[in-house]
């Protein structure tokens, strides 16, 4: 799968193979997981207004860290490097005042 988003960026040598890495102009490197680029595709589903705004601020980070890990769970992310800065999709759009409703919860019913 390729990531649009990313794609005015060099590809960069992958140290994994579920995470996609890129370069930009000025050597900086970041790391795409795929839990966080399908989050990202939710807020392109829903917010499409507010999309660019997403990509500017994901752009800003790339731009201010030499190493990024783009992550869905900071916890336990798919990809582990001394030294990265890890960004959840949450932390690009809270700031941004961006949220969806997340309606995946357990029942309400119990035994």
């Amino acid at each position: 799968m390729k990531y649009e988003e990313f794609k005015k960026y060099k590809p960069y040598p992958q140290e994994n193979s579920l995470v996609k890495a890129y370069q930009d102009e000025h050597g900086h490197v970041f790391y795409v997981e795929p839990g966080f680029y399908y989050a990202l595709e939710g807020f392109k589903e829903r917010k499409k207004e507010e999309y660019p705004r997403i990509l500017e601020r994901i752009y800003s980070e790339i731009a201010k860290y030499p190493l990024l890990v783009f992550t869905s769970n900071y916890e336990s992310p798919f990809f582990e490097k001394e030294g990265c800065i890890y960004r959840e999709i949450t932390d690009i759009t809270d700031p941004l005042n961006i949220f969806v409703e997340d309606k995946s919860r357990g029942s309400d019913y119990g035994d």
